[in-house]
């Protein structure tokens, strides 16, 4: 895996799943909105899913 796919769970909450299995909550904004660039938990650079909501 080069990159870790994250898609969004819960809108409201800001809540995400990684594909590597970690769940992250951003207290406001997106990860682009908080220019988070690497999966905290694997390491590797972040592919925003879109969103099914």
């Amino acid at each position: 895996m080069e990159k870790c796919d994250w898609k969004i769970v819960d809108a409201n909450e800001n809540h995400y799943e990684s594909e590597c299995g970690g769940d992250w909550f951003f207290f406001e904004g997106t990860i682009e909105d908080n220019q988070m660039k690497v999966c905290q938990f694997y390491g590797e650079p972040i592919n925003e899913l879109e969103s099914e909501l």
